[in-house]
């Protein structure tokens, strides 16, 4: 979480950043690119995790131009991109959403699969990515589900 401490007559003195574990205080030049990364089980050979990026001041109108900015990086910088499925989504909190499925060939021989699911709320935006393969989805795929669309904004 990110606080500005400011006099009204000034400049920003500094921001704080504020988790559950620990706080640090930058100078207004900095910028909080944030991202969280959590590990699941090793499965088939994938290393499963789900990482929750947070973009702050996203400086687009709504959530599907958000999504749309983001497809297009993805598609553009993945080698062997291939969309599976994409199209909005509301979380279990009611927020809506947007999802992208798709599978990329990072070496030779080796297909990975993530379940992209866009948030924005008030000029931040949260990118939920989740890492599986085609066989662990179906092992998994219920339990990572209920993990993304449990996603809340404190």
């Amino acid at each position: 979480m990110l606080f500005k401490s400011e006099d009204k007559n000034q400049r920003p003195v500094e921001y704080t950043i504020l988790t559950n574990r620990f706080s640090m205080s930058f100078p207004p030049d900095w910028e909080d690119r944030s991202y969280y990364r959590f590990e699941g089980p090793v499965e088939d050979g994938v290393k499963h995790t789900i990482i929750v990026t947070i973009e702050n001041n996203v400086d687009v109108p709504n959530l599907e131009q958000y999504a749309d900015l983001n497809i297009k990086a993805v598609e553009k910088d993945l080698q062997g991109y291939q969309e599976l499925k994409q199209g909005p989504v509301t979380l279990d909190s009611r927020v809506p959403a947007y999802e992208l499925v798709y599978k990329w060939v990072p070496v030779k021989d080796r297909q990975v699969y993530q379940r992209v699911i866009y948030i924005l709320i008030n000029k931040t935006g949260y990118i939920l990515t989740a890492t599986f393969s085609k066989k662990t989805w179906k092992m998994l795929g219920t339990e990572i589900n209920k993990i993304l669309m449990s996603f809340r904004v404190a």
